[in-house]
């Protein structure tokens, strides 16, 4: 969702995206990106109840600075079905980003990484 270039006209923002483990590192700024975006209209960030940051605590954040974009937290309960949580957010979704996981840690092997994260992507 590139930004309109100088000399072209300005188009009307019109998509929705998801940022899925947008209250973490990767997914704050990303969501940032995304609401900075002319092109985009609504901003999902959604990530788990237990994260660091609520994800209603990003959208309050951005919610300050002048984007075009409304943004909004979705918080999910990981001991509930998700399939249950997440109408609300990718419902009229355009795009769905998936920054979510977890760090590498010492001693961890690339594998180790991809296992461990592969289980919270299920």
């Amino acid at each position: 969702l590139p930004a309109a270039s100088a000399g072209f006209a300005s188009v009307a923002a019109q998509f929705k995206v998801c940022v899925s483990g947008g209250a973490g590192g990767i997914g704050q700024p990303l969501t940032m990106l995304m609401a900075m975006n002319e092109r985009v209209k609504e901003v999902s960030v959604q990530d788990v109840s237990m994260a660091a940051v609520p994800p209603a605590g990003v959208a309050a954040d951005l919610g300050h600075l002048e984007f075009p974009s409304k943004v909004t937290g979705y918080a999910i309960d990981p001991s509930k079905p998700a399939v249950d949580q997440l109408e609300a957010c990718l419902t009229g979704c355009n795009l769905v980003l998936v920054p979510a996981g977890i760090p590498r840690k010492p001693g961890m092997t690339r594998d180790d990484l991809f296992n461990v994260n592969a289980c919270i992507a299920k």
